[in-house]
């Protein structure tokens, strides 16, 4: 299981703010370098503001509550999808990993996977298809794309899961990149940069049985 717990009375803001910091600081090792990134998220419909920015260096991550223009990464969706992730997170636990990943690598805030997502370029949309019959998505930006003025609506790529591939994916059954090269999931656009997506958090992959 993965290790990562939600206190009681977390909200989707402390879980950014609080949990998010705590957790990183935990669980990267100072191996991981002292390469700093910016990250920016933004919630769209959160009560009192959804635009967060976290600067990360090392193990350290330190997040306010604006929007910085300079950044690595960029990801928006919408809060009251966050409020439903989060609720599962604080209880059943059905769309968290089930695996330990194979190095020291856990967290996709991880200077070291970071740097990867920081050379893919590119406005990638990640949807599931029918969770709780619905269809949820989040866009993310990478690289040279964050640098821009955001419009989530115009990716450059769609990738759309099933639920059941996606937990599959959260049970270490099948990698991202098989995922996509072997059709489980939807691809729509620039399958490339996908599949680059793809590979830069493979290092977060279980470790391969022998």
């Amino acid at each position: 299981m993965f290790p990562f717990e939600i206190p009681p009375g977390t909200t989707v803001r402390s879980l950014v703010t609080q949990v998010f910091p705590e957790t990183h600081a935990k669980l990267v090792p100072k191996a991981a370098g002292s390469d700093a990134f910016t990250i920016v998220l933004a919630l769209e419909g959160l009560e009192g503001g959804g635009s967060f920015t976290a600067d990360v260096k090392g193990n350290t991550v330190t997040v306010r509550e604006e929007e910085a223009r300079q950044r690595q990464v960029w990801v928006c969706a919408r809060a009251e999808d966050a409020e439903r992730f989060l609720g599962d997170w604080s209880g059943a636990k059905r769309f968290v990993p089930k695996f330990a990943p194979g190095g020291n690598l856990v967290l996709m805030s991880d200077p070291r996977i970071l740097k990867r997502l920081a050379m893919v370029s590119g406005k990638i949309e990640l949807a599931l298809a029918d969770f709780e019959g619905e269809r949820v998505a989040m866009t993310v930006a990478l690289g040279a794309a964050a640098k821009k003025t955001i419009d989530p609506e115009d990716a450059d790529v769609t990738v759309e899961a099933t639920v059941a591939v996606f937990e599959e994916l959260l049970a270490g059954k099948i990698a991202p990149e098989d995922a996509i090269a072997e059709g489980r999931v939807t691809v729509k656009g620039n399958k490339l940069l996908a599949m680059q997506l793809a590979l830069a958090v493979a290092p977060l992959a279980p470790a391969k049985k022998k």
